[in-house]
């Protein structure tokens, strides 16, 4: 439902922020290692909306690879939104595929929440060619323009993949002379998928 947002850090805790955007507050559930890395200001982080029985929250990465990985682990039975958010907070996405692909049940232990059978449970159901929602550190740190992220967004909601959109978007903008207008890029795009 929700992809990004991006406006001004009002307030820091240890596990979220509030971030102001046009006169509302977002309260953003956070890993501890990103909240040491905000500060007031401007703020741009991807995110997940979590409804559970009683509750309904955000989530806020830096990275979007950090979503994806958080999405992916909460399709594992067993694996909440609290434990999913400490095993991004203690281990960087290229940290989680090499244990992952290692098996070092060991390492997975060490999370906070995650005991033996939680963390064979985790290398059963991430394992082989589940690894590619991992990405590589040169693909989480390139930030696209809100209005590149919009276009993805748009197309991924249509029913396409996460990729197949960014390639299709990326090449429609290329082929402008100057920036286009959001309709005219997701059109475009839609020719290009």
């Amino acid at each position: 439902m929700y992809s990004y947002i991006k406006g001004t850090v009002v307030a820091i805790k240890d596990d979220s922020c509030v971030v102001d955007v046009q006169g509302i507050g977002y309260r953003i559930l956070l890993a501890p290692h990103h909240a040491t890395k905000l500060s007031t200001g401007t703020v741009f982080l991807y995110l997940s909306f979590v409804i559970r029985e009683f509750s309904q929250a955000l989530y806020g990465f830096l990275h979007e690879s950090e979503r994806d990985i958080f999405e992916k682990l909460l399709d594992i039975s067993g694996v909440g939104p609290k434990l999913a958010l400490s095993i991004i907070g203690h281990l960087s996405p290229q940290d989680l595929k090499e244990v992952l692909l290692q098996k070092d049940i060991a390492t997975l232990c060490k999370v906070p929440g995650i005991g033996k059978k939680t963390a064979e449970r985790l290398l059963l159901e991430l394992k082989g060619s589940h690894l590619e929602f991992i990405s590589s550190p040169a693909t989480t740190s390139v930030k696209q323009p809100p209005l590149l992220q919009d276009a993805i967004s748009a197309l991924i909601n249509l029913g396409y993949s996460q990729s197949s959109a960014q390639k299709a978007v990326s090449k429609t903008f290329e082929s402008y002379s100057d920036t286009p207008d959001l309709s005219d890029l997701i059109t475009a795009s839609l020719r290009n998928v």
